[in-house]
């Protein structure tokens, strides 16, 4: 199968029809059908059932080669810049996927840095959760990723580095009932609604786990939802709660200009390594390097700060024992 082939077939897959990936594509409806019937001839299978007015549909087969072309079309990407990287260091491209356990100040200080020393690199910063960014990690996208692994295992092939801990906390608006109560108990937040990471079904079994285990009604009201605004719109607009990294509540946008706080709770909660994460088969560019460089130290510093409070860095933990 050739490039080009697999971007004519992912275009079809994305557009729907013939005609829209023609012409997003700049060529031809019948220069089109022609590359995708070569593809199918060579592969002597059926990708698209066609339908009227050009309208296309994936069959198994189709389906199943498209998560093979992106990431064939992403490793060819990244070849290309890896190999202008090597050509200049101070250039080229890297980009990363970044978790919302992973403390924004620490990445935004470390991008700050490189950018000072390396202008003309460019940083592609990606946010999401760890079970989103992973795939697309494993799929060629990033050069690494900064997350949290917890539970997660990984693919074989890649290695995770430690940076340091922390617990997820309860969070909530200012103007919330719980912000008024004193001596904070599990039963009173049995009555909320939370607001839980789509991606990560998990963090409601450790919420209903955890009122199970204390012989209490768990929450049956949950609002699943990635888009980190909108949750914090939520979060503002209502009495909902959220259990999340402490980076992502504490930091300025979510404290100022959504309002939110911490409950003094310590219950539900998981404990989250935050961790860079890479192939350990796949050379890194020296411009990931760099950047993974400048986020270790930017993360020693962060740890040293009163900021820090919430989290425990590596090297704290290995001096405590």
């Amino acid at each position: 199968m050739e490039l080009r082939q697999l971007e004519r077939f992912l275009a079809v897959a994305e557009k729907g029809t013939i005609v829209a990936a023609a012409r997003s594509l700049g060529m031809t409806q019948q220069a089109l059908s022609a590359s995708l019937a070569g593809l199918e001839q060579t592969l002597d299978l059926r990708l698209f059932d066609r339908g009227p007015g050009g309208k296309t549909r994936l069959t198994p087969y189709g389906s199943a080669l498209v998560t093979h072309a992106r990431s064939q079309l992403a490793a060819d990407r990244r070849a290309r810049e890896e190999l202008r990287s090597l050509r200049e260091a101070a250039s080229g491209v890297v980009t990363i996927g970044i978790g919302e356990t992973f403390a924004g100040d620490i990445v935004a200080a470390a991008v700050t840095r490189l950018h000072a020393a390396r202008p003309a690199l460019r940083v592609n910063l990606i946010e999401g959760y760890s079970e989103s960014l992973l795939a697309r990690l494993y799929d060629g996208e990033f050069d690494f990723v900064a997350a949290a692994v917890g539970g997660l295992g990984l693919a074989p092939g890649y290695a995770a580095e430690a940076i340091y801990s922390a617990n997820d906390v309860v969070a909530c608006r200012a103007e919330h009932p719980l912000m008024r109560v004193g001596d904070l108990t599990l039963e009173d937040l049995a009555p909320y609604t939370w607001v839980v990471p789509y991606s990560r079904p998990s963090d409601v079994a450790v919420i209903t786990e955890t009122f199970v285990a204390a012989d209490l009604e768990p929450p049956r009201r949950f609002i699943g939802s990635d888009a980190f605004r909108i949750g914090m719109k939520l979060m503002a607009a209502n009495d909902f709660l959220l259990m999340t990294s402490p980076a992502l509540v504490t930091s300025m946008l979510a404290t100022e200009a959504y309002g939110v706080c911490v409950l003094p709770i310590d219950r539900p909660t998981v404990r989250r390594n935050a961790s860079l994460i890479a192939s350990d088969e796949r050379p890194m560019t020296p411009a990931a390097t760099a950047l993974l460089d400048a986020i270790r130290e930017a993360a020693a510093a962060y740890a040293d700060t009163g900021r820090a409070r919430t989290i425990r860095s590596r090297n704290a933990e290995r001096d405590s024992r």
